[in-house]
This record gives C-alpha cells, structure tokens and sequence, in this order.
C-alpha cells in the first residue's frame, strides 16, 4: 500500500479512538464541606428555636420526623468507605422530604444539601421506596366484611351515606415527556402524565392508591388494569352482603361513589347525568357529592402539603410512581400523628397539575347498576331524606 494511504489511514484511526477524560477529582471542593454548610446543621438548630419553620420545611413536626427516620433507618443507612464517608440517614431522609415538599430539581437542590444531583436521585428513589414499605400499614385495604363496615359506619356517620364503603377517582399526575415514548403518556388535557387512582374513606385517608399507569389510557382502562378493578369484577373484595337502610327493611347493596369518569356498576354509583336532572336526582346528586368532597379533599391537601405535585415530575414514569406512592403513604402518616396541614379552600392559590380523568357523556351498563341508583335516589328523597 502506498506510504501516503498508510499515513492516512493512521490519522484516521488516531480521531476515531476515543480518548478517556482524564477526571480533575473525585468530588468537588465544596461537596466535602457537607458537615459545615448542608441544611441539615441549620435544621438541628430550627427544630429547637422556630418549630414552625422545621414543620413548613419539611411538612412535619421534629417529633414526627424522628418516629419517620427511626423506621426508615435500617432500610436506607449506608456504610463509610475507605474513599469517603457515607450520606447519613438523615441527610438521606431530610432531601426526600425536601424534594416532595418543593418539587425542586435536583440540580438545583444541590446547593442546599451538598450533595451532588446523581446522590440526591438516588437517595431519593431509595428513601421513597423506603417510606412505602414502613408505612404500608397506613394505607390499608379492607379484605374481611368487617374491616368494610368500619369504613361504611364513617360514612353513614358524618354523611348520613350508610351504605357507602369510599369515595373514588383518579388524578392525571404530570411527568416530563419519557424518552422514546411517543404520544403513550400524552392525555386529553395536552401533557405527559401517569394516572393515580384512590380509594378514600371518610376521614379523607387513602385505603387504596394505585399509580403509574400512562395517561393516555382511557377512563375505563384505569379501573381495568388496576388491582382494585380486577378484584371488584371478580367479585374479590369480600365485600359485606347487602344490608337495610335506616328506617327501612329492603336490602341495598354497599357501594363506592365515583365521578362521572367512572363507568356505573351495581357496586359504583356516580351522579345523574344533568340533562336528565328532575328535582329527586338533584337530592341524589347533592347526597353523592357531599360524600364524594372527601376524595377532592384528599387529593387537595396531598396537592397543597406536597410541591412536587405542583410541576411536572422530571422522572421517568417508574421514577415518578415511586415519588407519587411514598406522598400517599406520608398523607395517612401525618394524619395520624395528627401533622397540622392546610386545607384546599384555603390555599386556592396553590397550583395544580393534577387533572381530573376525562368524563364520558355515555355508557353503558346493566340495568341492575340503574336500578340500584334509582332505588338510592327514592331513598334520599324518603326514608333517607336529611
């Protein structure tokens, strides 16, 4: 071959190889200083002096803070190396919780905790995945008739609904564009999203949440590919066997109450559709909606107490879920250690990226699923009447 060709080829070769970037250093100068300036020095001293700050920061009190990381602990604690020293449990726990009350970007979290963003990503998804599992008993589902009758007393108790067993729906939850999606996770409303779809009893906690499913599924399709629909059309949900209705002796079956995105099932009443309005279906749809509030409250308070509901979600979609499930599972916990929080009518202002599903004008259904309703509503008119 000609010397000419030979040389060519060389020079050719030489561009071609990729040369490996020579690292400048292991971690930059001011990410070593965490123990001085990371957020976590500064919240010791809040917790203490200004406990208002400490809940609004980190949307709980220091005692419920600790009781949190105590359970997570065993789960998300890491060991020092030779090369470094690990992130603690609770720097770990404090940019979750950052992270859910804010919806700031992990690069932009950065300079609060003096962590790099590929550090915070990873302690995030852990310590969500972490929340889940721990409080997996304060999202818990009904499956024995009694567990149901609870729930069905709350209801007949504060909305005069007895026969009600929760009030259900499902939010489109905005997520950054997935790559190599196409339009899966485009919906009706114009955005990427995934769907989370809820169960709530009458004091406004979930019993059931299920997310993760693309946005551009139909409504239908929500219940359909969601373990809570699988077990109601197999007849799975050990549910208690109908029952009279105070002041009368017929028999009524228990039911969940849905929106009109739902399809009417002889367990799933919804509301009149207002072109067929008459003045008993307005008493009816007035008696669904007031027991239906405790979803949108629901869904209104995990909107208001946590910020990364209030922009897209800049995961991919399993990402995404892990962050949506752990914000339901902290919504029954603060609950329960009873972590005041702002209502929804009073934080209009607050924004949302939480859309309703899309409503269907028609469907159809069985004649036993009218019937039911119809038996309802000639209830709420008469014996029920309130």
């Amino acid at each position: 071959m000609d010397p000419r060709k030979k040389a060519c080829f060389a020079i050719i070769l030489a561009l071609g190889v990729k040369r490996d970037k020579k690292r400048r250093y292991w971690m930059k100068e001011w990410l070593k200083k965490r123990d001085v300036y990371s957020h976590v020095v500064l919240l010791s001293e809040i917790s203490v002096s200004d406990p208002e700050d400490f809940l609004n920061y980190f949307r709980m009190n220091s005692e419920t803070y600790n009781k949190l990381l105590n359970m997570v602990d065993p789960l998300i604690r890491r060991q020092d190396t030779h090369m470094r020293k690990c992130i603690t449990v609770t720097e770990r726990l404090a940019v979750t919780l950052r992270y859910l009350a804010t919806g700031r970007s992990f690069e932009d979290l950065k300079f609060s905790t003096l962590m790099s963003p590929a550090s915070i990503s990873e302690a995030v998804l852990e310590t969500c995945e972490a929340i889940t599992y721990v409080l997996r008993d304060y999202v818990k589902f009904p499956t024995t008739a009694a567990d149901w009758m609870v729930i069905a007393n709350g209801f007949g108790e504060k909305y005069q609904f007895w026969n009600c067993l929760g009030a259900i729906d499902g939010k489109h939850v905005a997520v950054k564009k997935p790559a190599h999606s196409g339009s899966l996770y485009y919906n009706y409303k114009g955005f990427h999203s995934i769907v989370l779809l809820a169960v709530v009893n009458a004091k406004r906690e979930f019993i059931m949440v299920d997310a993760g499913v693309n946005g551009k599924i139909s409504d239908g399709g929500v219940m359909f590919y969601s373990k809570f629909g699988e077990l109601l059309e197999c007849n799975s949900l050990n549910l208690p066997a109908p029952a009279p209705l105070p002041n009368t002796t017929a028999t009524y079956p228990y039911v969940f109450i849905g929106d009109e995105a739902f399809a009417l099932h002889q367990n799933i009443m919804k509301p009149y559709a207002q072109k067929s309005l008459n003045a008993e279906r307005q008493e009816y749809n007035r008696r669904v909606a007031q027991s239906r509030s405790v979803v949108e409250n629901g869904f209104g308070i995990l909107n208001t107490r946590f910020g990364v509901f209030q922009k897209p979600i800049n995961l991919e979609p399993e990402k995404a879920t892990k962050v949506v499930l752990a914000c339901c599972y902290l919504h029954n916990f603060l609950a329960t250690e009873k972590c005041p929080c702002p209502t929804p009518d009073e934080n209009n202002d607050q924004p949302s990226l939480m859309e309703d599903l899309q409503r269907s004008m028609s469907r159809n259904c069985i004649q036993s699923a009218k019937d039911v309703r119809d038996r309802l509503c000639n209830y709420f008119n008469n014996e029920g009447k309130i």
